[in-house]
């Protein structure tokens, strides 16, 4: 299968800025040779899933810039899971569904190994752990309107949108280099990732109320 210019506007989805002018753009050149094999998307979640891992435990281990390599090696792989999905017309609800667990247990393996490698500290425990809540919980809201096909919501007034940018910091690719930063800082950015996870919910819960 040849993808050409017209395609590849079909097969990278907008996201944000990052992704769709770094991220995207080098998960397409290797989706233009995986869409020639018999891989699945869902065989390239499995690896990008194994990936997110691994860079935790690079973590535990004090291998910080190994980590960061591979936390965004498995996000560019996540990138090809969805393009390679859409090139081969491959999508499913356990797709789906596999796609957004891999995410999550990928995020967390970061926080959970930044845990383990400062147990001492009974400040930061916490905070991690109600990182690791609050990123399950607005990843659960986010998902339920996902699945619920939520439509109607008006569009964000220009005041709105200023007042919601925080939340690009937490879309799926800019959480890259957030736990990026967080991998280097972890003290210093534990706390503004919890506050922006808390904006998020306060922004989901304001679409739903003002829809």
């Amino acid at each position: 299968m040849k993808l050409d210019k017209l395609e590849k506007q079909n097969i990278i989805k907008y996201t944000d800025f990052i992704s769709n002018y770094f991220y995207q753009q080098i998960a397409f050149y290797l989706t233009l040779v995986l869409v020639k094999t018999k891989i699945t998307p869902n065989s390239i979640t499995v690896i990008s899933l194994i990936l997110g891992i691994f860079s935790g435990v690079l973590i535990y281990f004090n291998h910080i810039y190994l980590s960061i390599f591979f936390l965004n090696m498995s996000f560019i792989l996540d990138c090809i899971d969805g393009q390679l999905a859409r090139a081969k017309s491959l999508h499913s609800d356990f797709g789906m569904w596999l796609d957004n667990i891999s995410d999550r247990v990928g995020e967390n393996s970061i926080f959970i190994a930044m845990l383990m490698k400062f147990m001492d500290d009974r400040v930061f425990i916490v905070e991690i752990v109600f990182v690791i809540f609050i990123n399950m919980y607005y990843a659960y809201m986010s998902d339920m309107l996902i699945y619920a096909k939520r439509q109607g919501y008006k569009k964000l007034t220009l005041n709105e949108k200023i007042l919601f940018f925080p939340l690009y910091f937490i879309s799926r690719s800019m959480m890259i280099p957030v736990l990026t930063i967080f991998i280097l800082f972890p003290k210093i950015m534990a706390p503004i990732i919890i506050l922006l996870y808390i904006y998020g919910i306060v922004f989901r819960i304001y679409r739903e109320v003002t829809k």
